[in-house]
């Protein structure tokens, strides 16, 4: 049941399991989760006014539109994958490296106790080495001062392109520290 691990990553760190129960368990949870947070869509504020939608609104549309790709999901999930399996189409195992899901689990969750207290500029920059640096050194030639050059500028970026969309476009107030700030908390 098990496989060789790929070249380049540790077997301790990689458990391979049948893929169909991976899929039907992931879209599962998921699908669960996105139904439990429709539904809690439903304590937030009616509307003040009359004909306006409400806080509640875009909420339950995006969520709406997430469960009905959650739904595809697990029918392809339960339907598709019997024949693709009879047919052999698909693989029928996916290895997952444990400790890079992990680590990423906990670096968001750090990223999120951190941003009030540092800024959101700082943190997010900091995430974004993090998560690319590693990926940028698996890279054929690479060397640790392209990869940080590299994962630098692209977290810079990624950082300006959601400043730019979350603050002056969606006017939410960040934590910043030393980007203008266009909403007061």
């Amino acid at each position: 049941m098990s496989r060789q691990p790929d070249e380049g990553v540790s077997a301790p760190f990689e458990v391979t399991v049948p893929m169909r129960p991976a899929v039907l368990a992931t879209a599962g949870a998921v699908l669960l989760v996105l139904i439990l947070l429709y539904v809690e869509t439903y304590n937030m504020t009616p509307p003040i006014l009359e004909g306006y939608p409400g806080d509640a609104f875009f909420p339950r549309m995006v969520l709406a539109f997430c469960i009905i790709w959650a739904v595809i999901v697990v029918a392809r999930g339960i339907l598709l994958s019997q024949a693709a399996a009879a047919a052999r189409v698909e693989a029928p195992y996916v290895s997952l490296h444990w400790l890079e899901f992990v680590s990423v689990i906990g670096l968001v969750l750090v990223y999120a106790l951190l941003l009030e207290r540092v800024g959101f500029e700082i943190t997010t920059v900091a995430l974004m080495m993090a998560l690319l640096v590693p990926r940028l050194l698996a890279a054929p030639g690479a060397t640790l001062a392209r990869a940080m050059l590299a994962g630098l500028a692209l977290s810079i970026a990624t950082m300006l392109i959601l400043y730019a969309g979350l603050g002056p476009g969606l006017k939410t107030a960040l934590p910043l520290q030393f980007l203008p700030i266009y909403i007061k908390p």
